[in-house]
This record gives C-alpha cells, sequence and structure tokens, in this order.
C-alpha cells in the first residue's frame, strides 16, 4: 500500500522504468499507458527533466538522463557489479594477451568503467579508467549503439557528428548506420584503424536481465595482432567473456543475442 504523500515518487519509478524498458517515449504514450491526470503526468515529466532523470529531444520524446546512470554507477560501485565483470575479463586479458575494456554510455558518448591489462601486453596510457569516447569510431561505441531500437538510433545518428579522425572513420551517417546492423548481425563490432592509425579494436555487448544492452567488453591489438585467421580465436574468447559477465547479470535467454543480432 502506497503512503499518502508518495504517488508522485511511485509514478516517477514506474515511467523510469517503462522509458528504460523501451528507450523512447511521447507524453501521449505515457498517457495512454498509465492513465495519470493529464496536468499531473506533465508537470511530473517536466520536473523529472529538470532533475536530469529524463532528456526531453526536439520531437517531445523522452529518455532517461543522465542522473540515473550517476545514481546507478554509484549503486553499483557499492553493490561491487565488478565482481561479475572482474574475473571474465582478468581471464580474457591473460588468454588472449591484449588489454581489455568494459564500457558503459554516457549521453552521446561511451566511457571507460574498467580496464585490465595482460602482463603479455604492450602498457599503455591512451586509455585509463573514466575516459570518454566517441561512439562511432570505437568497437565499444559500435557495440553499445548496435543493439538498440531504431528509434533510439535515429535519436543518436541525429545527436552525433561523425568527426573523422583517419581515412577510415565512419563520416556518412547512412553508411554509419550500415556498419551498425552489419555489427548486430555478426554480433560483434570492430574499429578498424578508425580512431587512430595502428590500433584495431572487437568487442562485443553485455547483456542485462531484460535483454538490454548496458555494457560491452572489447580488446585492443593493432592489425598483425588480428591479421589472418587470428581474428576467429580472439572473438571465441571475448564471446565467452560477454556470455559470463551478461550470465552474471540476469541474462538467461536462450536466443543466440551473443552470436548474432536477434
Amino acid at each position: 500500500m502506497v503512503r499518502k504523500g508518495c504517488n508522485s515518487l511511485v509514478r516517477a519509478k514506474k515511467i523510469l522504468t517503462h522509458i528504460a524498458w523501451v528507450g523512447m517515449a511521447s507524453y501521449m504514450e505515457l498517457l495512454n499507458k498509465f492513465q495519470y491526470p493529464k496536468s499531473s503526468l506533465l508537470n511530473l515529466l517536466n520536473v523529472m527533466v529538470e532533475c536530469g532523470f529524463l532528456i526531453k529531444n526536439k520531437n517531445g520524446y523522452y529518455s532517461l538522463g543522465i542522473k540515473n546512470y550517476e545514481l546507478g554507477c554509484q549503486a553499483l560501485h557499492r553493490q561491487n557489479i565488478f565482481e561479475v565483470t572482474k574475473r571474465p575479463m582478468q581471464e580474457l586479458s591473460l588468454k588472449s594477451g591484449l588489454v581489455c575494456h568494459l564500457g558503459a554510455m554516457e549521453s552521446i558518448s561511451a566511457i571507460y568503467l574498467d580496464k585490465i591489462e595482460s602482463p603479455d601486453s604492450v602498457p599503455t596510457s591512451k586509455s585509463w579508467i573514466g575516459k570518454k569516447l566517441e561512439l562511432h569510431i570505437t568497437a565499444l561505441g559500435k557495440a553499445l549503439l548496435a543493439w538498440k531500437t531504431r528509434e533510439e538510433l535515429d535519436y543518436f545518428l541525429e545527436a552525433l557528428t561523425l568527426t573523422p579522425h583517419t581515412r577510415n572513420t565512419f563520416t556518412d551517417k547512412k553508411l554509419f548506420l550500415e556498419e551498425l546492423q552489419k555489427t548486430r548481425l555478426r554480433g560483434w563490432a570492430i574499429d578498424n584503424e578508425e580512431s587512430t592509425y595502428g590500433a584495431v579494436c572487437l568487442s562485443m555487448p553485455v547483456f542485462n536481465m531484460h535483454n538490454r544492452v548496458n555494457y560491452a567488453i572489447s580488446l585492443s591489438g593493432d592489425p598483425v595482432v588480428y591479421s589472418g585467421n587470428k581474428i576467429d580465436s580472439y572473438l571465441e574468447l571475448l564471446r565467452k567473456c560477454a556470455e559470463q559477465i551478461s550470465y552474471g547479470l540476469g541474462y538467461r535467454n536462450e536466443n543466440e543475442h551473443l552470436r548474432k543480432g536477434n
């Protein structure tokens, strides 16, 4: 039973949960879904936008705001989510001999949440925990984007500026969308010297209990490391790591999300 005076909080929680599931929703969609009084719903949505819990785009659609991520990160750190990710990532880095990263979305960027270096990998200062990444030039960014809904992809493609960094960088949004579709179909992403010359990265999505992709893991190498048929063995190691972490986050769907797009 909801205590008197807590209705707004309960409604806000239901709205956040719904948008987290569907990705984006309009005022009318929320009104039809929950049947709240029109003025009360509009006022609540405005307050949630002001507080950073929701973002409203120019088309009137609401999506989750960065405040949820900030508070979620604090909660995850306190619950020590890295106990789920640390061992699989350590095993991946050790067996591959490469640097392994865990990443997540932050607004229209990706961010490194963790980094594991192998004893055999070359130490690098080019990546660090907390570093922000452009989505269109990184394998992590592609893996985080590729499993979004079409409505979400339209939002990100409109918001992103595809700044060129090398001759391999995707600067055409239509071609970048095709690359994301290929990524989802095959189940993995690649940065083929698109961010900087001499660096090649592979990435796979991590699924949660709702079949949503909030995290991705990656292996950083170079053109020589991934030459010939070597890429297949690295992809298998990456897949096993993604499956272990997904399972630890509650993913139980029997569909082949980690092998090809759903």
